[in-house]
């Protein structure tokens, strides 16, 4: 095996997959040819090339054993799911052309999300949300059995337990220390949650917590009586200007390409496309309207600055493999910045005292999502556990219920998971992005964005790719370790102090 080649090789396969990601995802591309694409590169995934990268892994030390790490995974992962390439392009396609009625009109599946959102009877709501699981019980569901059962044995195949223990393995992680982690944040933020998210829906809504649905947290997330504020011709001018206080001109990279036009068929959930990295990144929104688009931006913007201010002398594996948990951490840091209050103030022109309730709300909604992916990930471990994916629906609906205290579906119990165990990408960076944030802070004030000195220390890690993993970056900002006390402290003391 020549393993120059062999990279050379896989950042092509990358390219040609991200771009067809780009075109189908974004609403540009009806039909989506990954299947097509594995046939090209089959020869990169084999049983035969990870024996020969795991012995490379294995009497190496130091940056060529990190890097024959991230080989490791991609080969795996790839061998594994071109077992399904084709169902990865049927998953897709359904999904592009299931519609649903709503009201007499055959609306797509996928848009069928942003009505949702936008939808303030609760009664048309849940009727929305209904069609939507009975579509996904129809439709989807068998294609997405047969997917996961058939990684669940590839995974057995390959001398694992479960796909669970897989994954461990190739992300080199404990899963279930870190469920213990989260087990911690759901325990200490409990009564708050409770207490507060009960009180948002009711003044919002009119809904008791016991009494409302996923659907309802779409709405208030959607938080209408923000727009005034989050208009959609200032979502660029608002990014590409707090950039520019950075000392961060976007104009100028030239490889970052903003794709915010409205097309019924894009997906609902915003993304970032790095067919080549750093010449080539997508940012990739629908807008919805409100404050969602500028999150959506903000975070999706963190990735293409990640990808798109990435060294191009890195060696591929730096460029686009490693701790995925890293790059959503850049994510949320620029995120955070809807937890700001004087940022809110600054390029939103809210006054104080509505910069601090929406930044509670803010911080609300966050702590909605980080208990929820507390569920997932307590859900995924049952999920991909050595038994039968069949018979799984309950769990998922009792532990999503149970976390987020709202009604879930039992229907999206094989749909609301996302491969290789990604959830823990983000739980991971979240706590990365407490750290960080704290870290900044301190460095560079409550109003770091207004700092040129931040926009050159944050292009200088966002240079190194994902070379290193978060918890290798924080070791040197000093952190000894991901720490979620500084994620739960977090949340818990701007809740409080609103």
């Amino acid at each position: 095996m020549d393993i120059i080649k062999y990279r050379e090789d896989a950042e092509s396969f990358l390219y040609k997959v991200d771009k067809e990601y780009y075109l189908h995802f974004s609403g540009q591309k009806d039909s989506i040819n990954i299947s097509g694409i594995y046939d090209e590169y089959k020869y990169l995934f084999s049983r035969k090339n990870i024996e020969y990268i795991k012995n490379i892994r294995d009497k190496s030390a130091g940056e060529e054993k990190k890097k024959a790490a991230y080989l490791l995974k991609f080969c795996t992962e790839g061998y594994i799911e071109g077992q399904v390439k084709d169902l990865i392009d049927k998953i897709a396609e359904d999904e592009a052309q299931a519609k649903i009625n709503i009201e007499g009109r055959k609306v797509p599946f996928r848009y069928s999300e942003i009505l949702l959102a936008n939808e303030p009877d609760k009664v048309k709501r849940d009727r929305i949300e209904d069609k939507r699981s009975k579509k996904i019980a129809e439709s989807f569901n068998d294609t997405l059995y047969t997917y996961w059962d058939t990684l669940h044995r590839q995974a057995v195949d390959l001398g694992f337990s479960s796909y669970s223990e897989l994954f461990s393995y190739l992300k080199e992680e404990d899963f279930y220390s870190l469920q213990a982690e989260m087990e911690r944040l759901l325990n200490e933020t409990q009564d708050l949650y409770e207490k507060h998210f009960t009180g948002l829906l009711e003044r919002e809504l009119g809904i008791l917590l016991k009494d409302s649905r996923r659907s309802d947290f779409a709405f208030v997330k959607r938080a209408k009586k923000y727009d005034r504020f989050f208009k959609k011709d200032s979502l660029i001018p608002i990014f590409t200007g707090t950039l520019f206080e950075m000392g961060i001109d976007i104009s100028r990279y030239g490889n970052i390409h903003l794709d915010v036009e409205e097309r019924e068929n894009k997906s609902p959930r915003a993304f970032c496309c790095t067919p080549k990295v750093p010449e080539e990144i997508y940012l990739v929104i629908m807008p919805g309207g409100g404050q969602d688009d500028y999150e959506a931006m903000l975070h999706e913007g963190g990735h293409s600055l990640h990808f798109g201010s990435t060294s191009s002398k890195l060696d591929f594996e730096y460029r686009y493999l490693g701790d995925n948990a890293l790059t959503e951490g850049y994510a949320f840091c620029m995120e955070q910045l809807m937890q700001n209050r004087q940022w809110l103030v600054d390029f939103l022109k809210m006054s104080p005292d509505e910069a601090r309730e929406f930044v509670y709300f803010s911080n609300l909604i966050k702590l909605w999502f980080c208990r929820r992916y507390a569920g997932k990930l307590k859900y995924e471990l049952i999920l991909h556990d050595d038994k039968p994916v069949n018979g799984k629906e309950s769990s998922y609906k009792e532990i999503l219920s149970a976390v987020n205290l709202m009604e879930y579906t039992r229907e999206n119990y094989l749909k609301d998971v996302d491969d290789g165990f990604y959830c823990t990408n983000y739980i991971r960076a979240w706590i990365f992005q407490s750290q960080l944030k704290e870290y900044i802070y301190r460095k560079f004030g409550y109003n770091w964005y207004k700092k040129k000195k931040t926009g050159f220390f944050l292009r200088e890690f966002w240079s190194y790719g994902q070379k290193y993993s978060a918890s290798e970056v924080l070791s040197q900002l000093d952190f000894k370790r991901l720490d979620i006390s500084y994620l739960i402290n977090s949340l818990i003391d701007e809740i409080r102090s609103f």
